[in-house]
């Protein structure tokens, strides 16, 4: 139990240095302040279990057209990632002698994107070559380009059903859920997301008792009124 806690640390400092390298090359700007260790806690879930630690970041648009080229690329530059729902995900099992990981083969086959208007969703069998271009300098910019993203791996989720309407809205309170389900050398593991993200949200305050409150929030937690 001991080194599965000690793994978990480690990987959750390594996430961290990553998305903090991330919105540095990206020269990421905001009409406020981000509270970088909340943003991590929204968008990154790590899963450890016995000896397997599989884990799941959900690059949101906001967050990819910064990473992909901050304040350089115009809005038709990256527009084409709108239309999707991009997640980077890397599943891996401790042995004594070695690491073993998944491939992307093996985590494309095994998972399934729900929200609160559509279920059972597959990842696309292809992404477009510019898609994946573009993805590619997404992961070089929070990897910094060395080999900690060898394993990490892209799934991509069409934006919209088929009925044309689209999975989420990040800025409303929505929740959405990618389960990998258990194959092979790997159990199941479910990572689940609510929106919107309180990093980059700014609620404002209570009307009743002015004290500063999140965008997730029915509740006011310090005097309970109904947001």
């Amino acid at each position: 139990m001991k080194s599965v806690l000690m793994r978990f640390k480690l990987l959750y400092v390594l996430f961290c240095i990553i998305i903090i390298f991330w919105f540095y090359a990206a020269g990421w700007t905001t009409k406020h302040n981000i509270d970088l260790g909340e943003f991590i806690k929204e968008i990154t879930i790590i899963n450890v279990n016995d000896r397997q630690t599989q884990s799941a970041i959900w690059l949101p648009f906001e967050f990819n057209a910064n990473a992909v080229g901050g304040k350089e690329k115009t809005p038709a530059d990256i527009s084409d990632l709108k239309s999707y729902l991009i997640f980077m995900v890397q599943c891996s099992i401790d042995r004594q002698d070695r690491h073993i990981f998944a491939s992307q083969d093996e985590i494309t086959g095994r998972a399934v994107l729900k929200s609160s208007t559509s279920a059972g969703l597959k990842p696309r069998a292809s992404v477009p070559q510019e898609l994946s271009a573009k993805l590619e300098s997404i992961k070089a910019a929070m990897t910094g380009g060395n080999s900690s993203g060898a394993n990490m791996y892209f799934l991509v989720f069409d934006l919209n059903n088929s009925a044309g309407k689209s999975i989420i809205d990040s800025s409303t309170r929505d929740k959405l859920t990618l389960t990998l389900g258990s194959a092979g050398l790997f159990d199941r593991a479910e990572f689940v997301w609510h929106t919107p993200f309180d990093a980059t949200t700014d609620a404002g305050v209570c009307p009743k008792c002015g004290e500063k409150i999140k965008a997730k929030w029915h509740y006011c937690p310090w005097c309970g009124n109904k947001l």
